[in-house]
C-alpha cells in the first residue's frame, strides 16, 4: 500500500473498528478537547496583558502641562456599597479645552454624573434606595463599555464646580503603582500558569496511550497482512490524528463557551473581558501543531518495547531499570537558578527566579518513575490485593507514574505558592484600631457640616470626635488631637481632666514651649504649650489609635489658633443592629462630596495588597483543584481501559476464588501507592520552593499546612472516587464469560 492509503487505513480503524473504536474516540476527543481549551485560554495570557496595559495607560493621568491645554482638576475618591468598591471621580473643567477622561464624550456639568454599566445596573437594581444618594447628581450618561480596567468595575464621574484636587492636563500616562510588588505577583502568577498548564501535555499523552493493547493486536493482524514496520507506524499515527482532531474541534468549541461567559469572571481587581482572551496567533498555530505531534509520538513512543510480528504481540517482560543521573539534572540545575538571591526588580532575577522554579518542579515527573520502581521493587509481603497491585506495579509503573507525576507538577507548586501568597496576605491585615466604631472623616472646610449630618443618624450613639492637625515632634510631623474630655478620657485611659489640659506621649514637651501647627490649607499656625502636659496614661484607642494620636489638647488650651481650617474625625456605633447603619452614615455625609468619607474597620479588614495575593491565592487553589480534576479523568479514563484490556486475566482471577472485593482494592493500592508517594515527594518540593521563594518578599518562612491538607485529600479523596467508580466494569470483566475466546 501506499502512504496514503496506510493513513486512509489508519482513519478507517479509528472510527469504524466497532463500539470499542468509538469508544475510545470520545474519550480521547473529550480529553484532548478539555487539555486544547486550557492551552487555549494560556495562550490568552499575552493578550490579557496587553490590553489590561492599555486600559490602564488610558485612565491614566498626565500631570504635564500640554500647549493649548486647560486644565482639569482632578480628584478620585471611594465609596463602599454593601461590600462593593464604588470609584468617584470628581472632575472639574478648567476651560472649554480641559481634557475629556476615556469612555464620555465630554466632561460633567456641576451637578451631573456618569456611571459605568455595572454601576448603571447596580443603581437600576437597588431596591433600598440607599445607594442613588451617593451619587451626587443627575446621571446624564452610560461610560462606554470596554474602557474601565475590568468589566465589572464600578466606576462614576462626578462633575463639580469647587473641586480643589490635582491639576490634570490628559489621559493616557504610566501608571505609578509599585513595580517591584507587580513583578513580584507577576513572577508567582507565571509560575503558577506553569504548574496549571504542565499536566495538561501530561494528560494528552496519557489520552493519546489509550486502547494500546487493542491497537497492537491489530498491527499483528495487519503484519500478517503483509505489512511492514514502516507502514505501520504510518497507520498509528493516522488513527492518532483522528482523535488529535476531534479533540482539537471539542477543545476550540470548549474554549469559545467559556470566552463567551468570561466577563462575570473576576478576582479583587482582575477582571477580562472577551477580547482580552484571544489567544495570539502563532501560539494557536503552535498549538494546533503541537497536540497531534504530541499524540503521534506518544503512541510511537509508547510501542518502544513491543515487537509486533505476523503471529502476535510480545512485549519485554523485563524492561530496563531506569537511570538517575539524567534524571537530577533538572533538579541541580533549579536549585543552582534560585539558591542566588537575584531578587526580583531585574529582568534576569525574575527570569533565573521563574527558571529555576521550572526547572525543579520538572524533576518531579524525572524522578517519580524511578523512584516508584525503586520503591516496589522493595515490597514485600501484604494482603492479597496489596500484592496484586505492586505486582502490576513492577510489570507495568510508567503509566500511573506519568499520571501522578503531572499532578505531583500541581501539587509542588499549589503547595509552594499557597505557602508565599497565604503568607503574604497573612502580613497584611489590618488592626481592630477603632474598636468596631464607624469612623468619618471631613476636612476642616465641611468639619462643622458634617459632624451636624453624622448626629441625625438614626441608632447612632457614643458619638465621638476630634480635630486634626499636626505637630513637629521629635524631628518629625506627629498627630496633634483637639477634643473635649469625655473623648480624651475614652481613648486614652487618662482620669481628671479638664478643659485647658494637655497630653503628650514623650517628655519633651514642657510649659511655654514653641510649636508650629499645620492644618488641611498647609497654613503654618504657633502655638505655646500654655500648660505643663501630663502623660498618656494608655495607649490610645478608637479614633485617636485610628488616627496616630500622640498630643491630646482639650479646647480651651487652644487660644489663638484657628481651628476652623482643621479636619474632623468622628466616629459612632450602631445601637439597632441595622445591616445597612453604615450606608445610612455614608449617606449622610454623601452632599459634601469629596471633602468627606466614610470607614468601617474591623478585625477582618485586610490592605488592599494582602487581599491581592488572597485572591491570587484562591485563583491557583481553585486551579490547582481544577488540575487535580482533570487527573482525576486522566486515571479515571486509564482505568477503565485497564479493565477492559484485562477482562481475560481479571475473569480467570475470578474464576480461581478471588473475590471481586478483593480486585478492587489491588485496583486502589495500584492507583494509590504512586499518589501517596507522589504527595511526598511534591509537599517536600512544595516547601522547598517556599524556603526559597520567601526572599522575594523579605518575609519569614510560612507554610500553609492548611492548603496542603485540602490538595492531599482531594487526591486521596480522587483516587478512592476513580477507584468506586470502576466497579460495574470490574463485576462485569470478573465473570466467566471473559475467558470465551473465538
Amino acid at each position: 500500500m501506499t502512504g496514503r492509503e496506510d493513513l486512509l487505513l489508519g482513519f478507517r480503524l479509528a472510527v469504524g473498528g466497532g463500539r470499542g473504536s468509538i469508544v475510545r474516540l470520545v474519550l480521547s476527543a473529550a480529553g484532548i478537547g478539555l487539555a486544547v481549551a486550557i492551552l487555549l485560554a494560556g495562550a490568552s495570557a499575552g493578550t490579557i496583558k496587553e490590553n489590561r496595559d492599555q486600559r490602564t495607560f488610558a485612565a491614566s493621568v498626565r500631570s504635564e502641562p500640554i500647549p493649548g491645554v486647560d486644565p482639569l482638576t482632578y480628584r478620585r475618591a471611594t465609596t463602599d456599597f454593601r461590600g462593593q468598591a464604588i470609584s468617584l471621580v470628581h472632575l472639574r473643567a478648567g476651560g472649554p479645552n480641559s481634557a475629556v477622561p476615556p469612555g464620555v464624550d465630554r466632561l460633567p456639568a456641576p451637578g451631573e454624573v456618569f456611571l459605568s454599566p455595572k454601576l448603571d445596573e447596580l443603581v437600576a437594581s437597588d431596591t433600598s434606595g440607599l445607594l442613588r444618594p451617593r451619587l451626587p447628581g443627575k446621571q446624564v450618561g452610560v461610560i462606554a463599555e470596554g474602557t474601565a480596567l475590568n468589566p465589572n468595575d464600578l466606576v462614576a464621574y462626578v462633575g463639580s464646580d469647587t473641586l480643589q484636587g490635582q491639576a490634570v492636563f490628559g489621559f493616557g500616562a504610566e501608571s505609578g503603582y509599585d513595580k517591584v510588588f507587580e513583578n513580584g505577583i507577576l513572577a508567582l502568577l507565571l509560575i503558577g500558569l506553569f504548574v496549571l498548564l504542565t499536566p495538561v501535555f501530561i494528560f494528552i499523552g496519557t489520552i493519546s496511550r489509550l486502547g494500546g493493547a487493542t491497537r497492537d493486536r491489530r498491527l499483528a493482524a495487519l503484519r500478517l497482512a503483509g505489512s511492514s514496520l514502516r507502514q505501520l507506524r504510518r497507520i498509528t499515527a493516522a488513527e492518532s490524528l483522528v482523535g488529535a482532531a476531534a479533540g482539537l474541534v471539542v477543545g476550540a468549541a470548549l474554549f469559545l463557551l467559556f470566552r463567551g461567559a468570561v466577563t462575570n469572571f473576576q478576582v479583587f481587581r482582575f477582571g477580562l473581558y472577551p477580547k482580552d482572551l484571544t489567544p495570539s496567533w502563532p501560539l494557536v498555530v503552535l498549538i494546533v501543531l503541537l497536540v497531534p505531534a504530541l499524540t503521534v509520538a506518544t503512541a510511537w513512543f509508547a510501542q518502544r518495547h513491543t515487537i509486533v510480528e505476523p503471529l502476535g504481540v510480545l512485549r519485554e517482560t523485563a524492561p530496563p531499570k531506569r537511570r538517575l543521573w539524567w534524571r537530577l539534572v533538572p533538579v541541580v540545575a533549579g536549585i543552582a537558578l534560585l539558591a542566588p538571591d537575584f531578587g526580583v526588580a531585574s529582568e534576569f532575577g525574575r527570569a533565573a527566579l521563574i527558571a529555576g522554579t521550572v526547572l525543579l518542579m520538572l524533576g518531579i515527573p524525572a524522578l517519580l518513575p524511578w523512584l516508584l520502581e525503586r520503591a516496589v521493587s522493595r515490597i514485600k509481603g501484604g494482603s492479597p490485593s496489596f500484592q496484586l497491585a505492586v505486582r502490576r506495579l513492577r510489570s507495568d509503573s510508567g503509566t500511573p507514574a506519568r499520571v501522578v507525576a503531572g499532578l505531583c507538577v500541581v501539587l509542588a507548586g499549589a503547595i509552594g505558592l499557597q505557602s508565599l501568597l497565604a503568607g503574604q496576605a497573612a502580613q497584611g491585615g489590618y488592626p481592630d484600631r477603632t474598636d468596631g466604631r464607624t469612623i468619618v472623616y471631613a476636612e476642616g472646610s465641611v468639619a462643622d457640616k458634617a459632624v451636624a449630618a453624622v448626629r441625625t443618624v438614626p441608632g447612632s450613639a457614643d458619638f465621638q470626635s476630634m480635630r486634626s492637625m499636626f505637630v513637629t515632634m521629635d524631628n518629625a510631623l506627629s498627630a496633634f488631637a483637639v477634643a473635649d474630655c469625655p473623648m480624651i478620657e475614652a481613648s486614652s485611659g487618662v482620669t481628671g481632666c479638664k478643659d485647658g489640659d494637655v497630653f503628650a506621649e514623650t517628655p519633651s514637651f514642657h510649659k511655654g514651649q514653641s510649636m508650629t501647627l499645620t492644618g488641611d490649607d498647609k497654613r503654618e499656625q504657633p502655638w505655646t504649650v500654655p500648660v505643663t502636659p501630663r502623660p498618656l496614661e494608655g495607649r490610645p484607642s478608637g479614633i485617636a489609635e485610628f488616627q496616630g494620636v500622640r498630643v491630646f489638647a482639650t479646647p480651651s488650651a487652644m487660644a489663638g489658633v484657628d481651628l476652623a481650617t482643621s479636619s474632623v474625625t468622628m466616629s459612632l456605633r450602631d445601637v439597632t443592629a441595622n445591616p445597612d447603619f453604615v450606608e445610612l452614615v455614608r449617606n449622610s455625609v454623601a452632599p459634601l462630596g469629596w471633602q468627606a468619607n466614610v470607614a468601617s474597620y474591623n478585625q477582618n479588614r485586610i490592605t488592599d495588597e494582602a487581599r491581592m495575593f488572597g485572591d491570587a491565592r484562591n485563583l491557583l487553589l481553585g486551579g490547582a483543584l481544577f488540575v487535580l480534576l482533570l487527573a482525576g479523568v486522566s486515571l479515571l479514563v486509564l482505568a477503565q481501559e485497564q479493565v477492559r484490556e484485562r477482562r481475560r486475566a481479571l475473569g480467570a482471577l475470578s474464576a480461581t476464588g478471588v473475590p471481586v472485593r478483593v480486585i478492587l482494592r489491588s485496583l486502589m493500592w495500584q492507583n494509590g501507592i504512586p499518589l501517596l508517594l507522589g504527595i511526598v515527594i511534591a509537599t517536600a518540593t512544595g516547601i522547598g520552593i517556599a524556603a526559597i521563594g520567601r526572599r522575594m518578599f523579605w518575609e519569614s518562612l510560612y507554610i500553609d499546612w492548611a492548603a496542603v491538607g485540602v490538595l492531599a485529600a482531594a487526591a486521596v479523596v480522587m483516587v478512592l472516587l476513580v477507584t468506586a467508580s470502576t466497579l460495574p466494569s470490574v463485576r462485569s470483566a470478573a465473570k466467566t464469560e471473559s475467558l470465551r475466546t473465538e
